[in-house]
């Protein structure tokens, strides 16, 4: 249903469009309406002018990078949390396999972490 609505309201928005540049062609061209035309053709020059500007510049930046191949490996031990609470459990590698990850505190303020019991596929 909402398909068919946003058709609907673009097949209006588009008879809408095309009554509009009707009404506009009816007009006599006067020299305001040149200057407007060719100013809107002047932005969309430098529009499109800046945006290639942009992309070469980016270009230019990656090619210069010197991270082609792969990252850098990060290590798997964790030992604290990114707040500084140590961690206790299973390690990051052996938890990456995990379904469901279970999170909890020990009587020592550690965080533990455990792969869920009993979750199936």
């Amino acid at each position: 249903m909402r398909h068919a609505l946003h058709l609907v309201a673009s097949i209006l928005m588009w008879i809408l469009f095309g009554w509009y540049w009707y009404l506009v062609m009816q007009r006599e061209v006067s020299p305001s309406s040149l200057r407007a035309v060719g100013l809107l053709l002047l932005l969309s020059l430098l529009g499109l002018l800046g945006t290639m500007a942009w992309v070469a510049h980016n270009k230019r930046l990656a090619a210069r990078n010197r991270r082609r191949g792969s990252p850098i490996p990060v290590s798997e031990v964790l030992t604290a949390d990114h707040i500084g609470r140590p961690l206790a459990g299973i390690d990051a590698a052996a938890l990456k396999g995990a379904k469901v990850v279970v999170v909890s505190i020990d009587a020592q303020g550690r965080k533990v972490l455990a792969e869920a019991e009993g979750v199936r596929d």
